[in-house]
């Protein structure tokens, strides 16, 4: 993915965690040196990401005091309407958030077995880490699982995939409480499963990749029934 490319994708990443409310108006962006490791890029390509959203009028520099964001991004992209599912326990609407994640995400996990760069693996890699760091930790493992997803996604080299999954922000796992509170043989489940996908990309192999992240996904749709 050519560098502009990355930029973009970093700016729709950043402008999703605004629009959640995760960085709010008059918050102090990360570092440039804790951006680019979160998200797998240079520091060129934060600076650019930064550039754009200074241009946007979202973000002001001060020399030597960081970034602040000046106000909330527009929201006229994509974003999914909640209330919509086929019943009052949400089960529904989380059931259709699944199925949609599980055509976008299997194909992205394919892509990325093939164009990952040793960065963007190394993201995958980190991401997993913390979700077994986090494991006891509900909100910590949330940011965590989201982390890998969107690091697969950014792996994909599509900007497309990071700017949608960034859209969907965290509430697209749709874990429920029960979950939260998971047993020690759950979390070992659902980190196995997350292991298969970052295996399947490191070896390069786009099947297994695929394949691994539809297991996921598809588990993660039959648990959402049983809790």
């Amino acid at each position: 993915m050519s560098r502009p490319r990355r930029a973009d994708a970093l700016v729709a990443a950043l402008l999703a965690e605004m629009r959640e409310g995760v960085v709010r108006p008059g918050a102090k962006l990360p570092t440039e040196s804790e951006l680019a490791a979160r998200h797998g890029v240079s520091r060129t390509v934060v600076r650019e990401a930064i550039t754009q959203l200074q241009t946007a009028g979202i973000v002001r520099t001060h020399q030597g005091r960081g970034s602040f964001v000046l106000a909330p991004p527009d929201s006229g992209e994509f974003r999914v309407e909640t209330g919509g599912g086929d019943d009052r326990t949400g089960l529904g609407e989380a059931r259709e958030l699944l199925e949609f994640r599980t055509a976008v995400e299997v194909e992205a996990a394919g892509l990325a077995a093939l164009r990952r760069t040793p960065e963007q693996l190394a993201a995958i890699a980190d991401a997993l880490a913390e979700l077994s760091a986090g494991a006891r930790h509900p909100a910590r493992a949330v940011d965590a699982d989201y982390a890998f997803h969107l690091a697969v996604a950014h792996a994909a080299g599509n900007r497309h995939f990071p700017a949608l999954l960034g859209s969907l922000g965290r509430g697209m796992l749709a874990i429920p409480h029960e979950r939260l509170a998971a047993s020690a043989e759950r979390i070992a489940v659902v980190h196995a499963e997350h292991s298969a996908v970052h295996a399947a990309v490191a070896a390069g192999d786009p099947l297994a990749a695929g394949a691994a992240m539809r297991t996921h996904l598809a588990n993660s749709a039959r648990r959402l029934q049983s809790s």
